[in-house]
């Protein structure tokens, strides 16, 4: 398993090849990991249940060192995905860089974009009818 902190976000990325989920505490707040898929050398890409606000949401993935880091906006209702920003962080947990994307993605089934949009989506409705 792959932890790093950066600053108040526990970055937990493990290196399996079946879907995983890791919870841990941090600062007395639990943050959630669940692997929605892998890039082409087969590491994790994770999303970041803690980071979900609405529908808006963080996916996180190894990149070179460090850590890439793109939050996303989910119109559900409509099926549309934006990509808003996408920040580098380094093997120390610093930032490196970071931009504003702001542009709407197609996902495609069965991509970390459309199944951590189908995870986020599904949560919001359930928030909604409870």
């Amino acid at each position: 398993m792959f932890l790093k902190s950066f600053g108040s976000v526990v970055v937990a990325i493990t290196f399996l090849v079946s879907s995983t989920a890791i919870a841990q505490t941090n600062n007395n707040r639990l943050a959630f990991h669940v692997q929605v898929g892998s890039d082409d050398d087969g590491n994790p890409i994770i999303l970041d249940a803690g980071s979900v606000q609405g529908s808006e949401y963080t996916i996180l993935q190894k990149q070179g060192n460090g850590i890439a880091k793109t939050t996303f906006r989910a119109a559900c209702g409509e099926g549309r995905l934006f990509s808003e920003t996408s920040s580098v962080y380094n093997a120390d947990g610093q930032l490196m860089s970071e931009k504003q994307t702001k542009q709407e993605i197609t996902p495609q089934p069965g991509t970390p974009e459309a199944n951590s949009m189908e995870i986020v989506c599904q949560t919001a409705k359930n928030d909604i009818s409870q």
